[in-house]
């Protein structure tokens, strides 16, 4: 994987960044991307061996990222709602500054052109996270439930959260719709009390039974 600080490389990547989230994978070859960065197709190859090869740089860069962003303060709230709530408006914020690169996240988490190898180190940065939900879960204030479901239910929700408050500049209104949906999210995964859960199931049962 290419180090920072290279011109040409950060050219490519760029240019590959805008290039992929407009054309996707298949719609951008390497020629294109090398002409537009400004450099030969050899100088391409000599950096990133095929095309997954820059896609994985990509991914594993992006995903760093995002996750730095995320973490930013975490250390200063005292529980896991407040951890929670800070990391949903960091990720919203991070997504309204770096549009493009949320929209490549977006297009390639589930990616075949993504390398196993690839995904895994993007995953690893958020281990945080992981440990975040164990915690809220042991502590009895995040519902007990597969913690894979709630990564994905959380990510899809601040996606659909990003998407609306990019749909509006008034801060004030901005501000109203991330907290509103922050929110909604934590009302997702918060766990209720015994006797709202269990009333709640046996509400399905006597709707099932005839």
């Amino acid at each position: 994987m290419p180090d920072k600080g290279n011109d040409k490389q950060e050219a490519i990547l760029d240019t590959a960044l805008t290039l992929f989230t407009e054309r996707g994978f298949f719609g951008t070859p390497t020629s294109m991307i090398s002409k537009e960065a400004g450099v030969a197709t050899g100088t391409l190859f000599f950096y990133f061996r095929t095309k997954e090869d820059l896609i994985d740089t990509l991914y594993c860069r992006i995903k760093a990222e995002a996750a730095a962003a995320m973490c930013r303060g975490l250390g200063e709230e005292p529980g896991v709602r407040d951890k929670l709530h800070r990391i949903g408006r960091n990720a919203v914020g991070w997504g309204a500054v770096y549009p493009e690169k949320m929209k490549f996240l977006e297009l390639f988490a589930h990616s075949p052109f993504v390398s196993t190898t690839a995904q895994e180190e993007g995953m690893s940065r958020f281990l945080f996270l992981k440990d975040l939900v164990a915690d809220g879960i042991h502590e009895g204030v995040i519902r007990d439930c597969d913690p894979h479901l709630i990564f994905s239910m959380m990510a899809t929700s601040l996606s659909g959260l990003g998407s609306r408050i990019s749909c509006t500049e008034d801060p004030g209104e901005r501000e109203n719709l991330i907290e509103e949906g922050l929110d909604i999210i934590w009302n997702g995964l918060r766990a209720e009390p015994d006797g709202v859960r269990k009333g709640s199931r046996n509400k399905k049962k006597r709707k099932m039974t005839p």
